[in-house]
């Protein structure tokens, strides 16, 4: 009976070990800063674990944020007349997620939506050509003004998170789902697949 005991236990050690090396995860992850700039990005299980949680503090902490730049906003005297385009920042958030078993699966995807992403692009640039240039001036100037507001709010926010988020930072991730959960889009999924 103890051969039989030794035996189940070696081979439950090599399947655990075996379950541990295979369950490393890698994501695929779309996700949106403050200057509505999306960017699609390969981590790891435990880098994703960690932008979830950055988002959930840089969440709490924007509106603060971006009042303590609007101040500063008003107070330069480049920015005189020009409101302050902070109804325009956007909440960094993770727009979408898929999990992939390697990381050259997650990479392979990535070039698949990048080499879309460049088709796309160049369709928007043939568009603009036909816009008129006032209508064109004036974008570019708005995407400069949300670009200069977003590069004021960053250091803000950074420094109410380092001095709030230290001490709750332990629990700040608590109730934040697994990787992977139901946070996950059925659209990115089927990328994955």
């Amino acid at each position: 009976m103890s051969i039989w005991k030794w035996m189940m236990g070696v081979v439950m050690v090599v399947s655990f070990s075996l379950t541990v090396q295979a369950a490393e995860e890698f994501y695929l992850v779309k996700s949106k800063g403050l200057d509505k700039q999306v960017e699609m990005k390969v981590m790891s299980a435990a880098e994703y674990k960690e932008l979830e949680t950055t988002i959930k503090l840089q969440t709490k902490y924007l509106p603060a944020a971006i009042t303590e730049a609007a101040k500063d906003w008003r107070t330069d005297e480049l920015n005189k007349g020009v409101p302050f385009p902070g109804n325009k920042v956007s909440t960094p958030l993770i727009i979408s997620t898929a999990k992939f078993s390697s990381s050259e699966k997650a990479t392979a995807e990535l070039t698949k939506y990048e080499d879309m992403q460049a088709k796309k692009d160049e369709r928007e640039a043939k568009k603009a050509k036909t816009k008129s240039k006032d209508q064109s001036a004036k974008e570019v100037k708005q995407e400069a003004e949300l670009r200069a507001a977003a590069e004021l709010i960053k250091p803000k926010l950074e420094a109410l998170i380092a001095k709030g988020g230290a001490a709750g930072a332990k629990g700040a991730g608590a109730d934040l789902e697994a990787p992977g959960g139901a946070k996950v889009n059925a659209a990115v999924d089927k990328v994955g697949k």
